[in-house]
């Protein structure tokens, strides 16, 4: 009797071990995607866009219950590769990467597959000769749009003058050189066949681009449009050219000249809702929808709804322009709260 009651009792216990186990298992499941780890190997995270980025992804990691481990690329192949290294050292269960070399980049990402790691890239489309999926920002249309809108402004505010615009880009990084600058010049050239593109240097610094503005000014001073590609250029061409006595406006009609840039970052959208600064236009990425994209496309992989060498289910999240023309204060204001998660009172920061 003894003897039974022994069997049964190993037997209840067995019963409650594998409901333990069955009921943990559907905890995780309601949890989502705890306990997975992901690394971030970012452009450059002195960039207010890459910052902007790195939070949102940070938060909706913690949402899910996800580790997220974010590396500062710093805009240098090599430490961009470092980086992949040690992610790939630690055996996170996925990366998210935003190349500033594609080719060296590409060699790492084959490492991390190699090693069961999968990687999606952040802009960057797979070349011929690798294979990754890509979550990409469109980028093209919008800057087409803003070199237009530009381009009427200018006409409008300076009759009979003709434009010159004069550009802070580097042809290194070729699809921000393509997707921003270069369609920025076609849209102004749309609505002004006769616009002449009279300047083109920098990089993304904004030490560098105070510099280059300055050249602009000695070299070009009759520029009526300038343009950077991304929030550390414009920014510094408009304060090499505030300290010069330009880049103002009055009552939202521009002086000298109309500035336009890329990103969306706090700093523009101050001066862009500022009536009284010549930086009218920007087009605006959006960082927390991009990054939670990218946390997304990359836990299709990890859960098996996407092959890890998949070059042809591409998404994109299309960026638009913030304009002071036709943007009241309030409905650029709901930008930034909802995608910089950045609480601002623009009225108060531009004195009105």
């Amino acid at each position: 009797m003894r003897r039974k009651i022994y069997v049964i009792s190993w037997i209840a216990i067995a019963l409650f071990l594998l409901a333990a186990v069955a009921y943990a298992g559907s905890e995780k499941e309601d949890t989502g995607e705890e306990g997975l780890v992901i690394g971030e190997v970012f452009w450059g995270l002195h960039d207010s866009y890459q910052q902007a980025h790195q939070k949102a992804a940070a938060d909706y990691c913690e949402e899910l219950g996800i580790e997220f481990i974010p590396m500062d690329g710093q805009m240098k192949p090599e430490v961009q590769a470092a980086a992949m290294e040690d992610l790939i050292a630690r055996q996170v269960d996925g990366i998210i990467c935003q190349a500033y070399d594609q080719a060296t980049m590409e060699v790492s990402i084959a490492a991390a597959q190699d090693a069961g790691i999968p990687v999606i890239s952040f802009v960057n489309v797979a070349s011929d000769d690798a294979g990754y999926p890509t979550m990409m920002i469109e980028e093209r249309q919008g800057s087409i749009a803003m070199g237009e809108l530009v381009a009427t402004k200018v006409i409008e505010f300076f009759p009979g003058t003709p434009i010159l615009v004069a550009s802070i880009s580097d042809p290194a990084v070729g699809w921000a050189h393509d997707q921003r600058t270069q369609a920025f010049i076609q849209g102004v050239q749309n609505v002004a066949p006769d616009a002449e593109w009279v300047f083109n240097s920098g990089k993304s610094s904004r030490e560098v681009a105070y510099s280059t503005a300055e050249d602009i000014l000695q070299r070009h001073p009759d520029v009526n449009v300038v343009f950077g590609y991304n929030a550390e250029n414009v920014l510094g061409a408009l304060a090499a050219f505030e300290a010069a006595g330009r880049g103002m406006a009055d009552n939202g009609a521009p002086i000298s000249e109309i500035f336009a840039g890329v990103d969306g970052s706090v700093p523009e959208i101050v001066k862009i809702a500022n009536p009284n600064s010549t930086f009218n236009a920007t087009l605006a990425l959006q960082p927390r929808a991009n990054a939670r994209k990218c946390v997304d496309m990359l836990l299709k992989i990890i859960n098996g709804e996407l092959d890890m060498h998949a070059t042809d289910k591409n998404e994109a999240v299309v960026s638009f322009v913030v304009n002071g023309w036709e943007m009241s204060i309030d409905e650029i204001q709901s930008f930034l709260v909802e995608q910089w998660a950045i609480e601002i009172d623009l009225r108060a920061e531009i004195g009105m």
